[in-house]
């Protein structure tokens, strides 16, 4: 013999339609929300704002650039010289537009993806908000430039001449 299961009533089925349209959405609003510092990238593309003229101690020009990395608005030019000596110098301003607080050191790293080559350097603080750092490209090609704060890193691509 097989039992039969009596059907729920309308208001049963209507609420239960209810409760599944109100609580599929809300579990994957949550679920994004959990997941987004996750899926956050730890870098950003530093944006080419002009070029550096190719002139006597910048004999192979160099890029203009600003962005925002981890909470710092950054602006400045990196040039490189006729021995491939690239110079770096920006600036940094807080989310309130203020300089930093403290004394910071800036980790700058160098690198050739395709050569697998990498150069670090330490931008040290030249005045309020302002910033230096220098280093040997050893050889001409296509770079990458990391700024790194608080394991975020600006990147920005440029090339070396021969």
């Amino acid at each position: 013999m097989t039992a039969t299961r009596p059907s729920p009533d309308p208001a049963t089925r209507s609420a239960r339609r209810i409760a599944l349209a109100v609580g599929i959405p809300v579990v994957l609003v949550l679920a994004i929300l959990i997941a987004m510092p996750f899926m956050a990238g730890n870098e950003t593309t530093l944006q080419v704002d002009g070029r550096v003229p190719a002139e006597p101690g910048t004999e192979q020009g160099g890029v203009h650039f600003s962005g925002t990395v981890h909470q710092w608005s950054v602006s400045g030019s990196l040039a490189v010289d006729a021995e491939r000596q690239a110079r770096l110098s920006f600036r940094l301003r807080g989310p309130d537009g203020s300089p930093p607080r403290q004394a910071m050191q800036v980790p700058i790293t160098f690198s050739m993806p395709a050569h697998g080559m990498e150069q670090s350097a330490t931008a040290r603080q030249v005045g309020p908000d302002s910033f230096a750092a220098a280093s040997e490209l050893p050889m001409p090609g296509a770079w990458e430039m990391r700024i790194t704060f608080a394991e975020v890193a600006g990147v920005l691509p440029f090339d070396v001449a021969r």
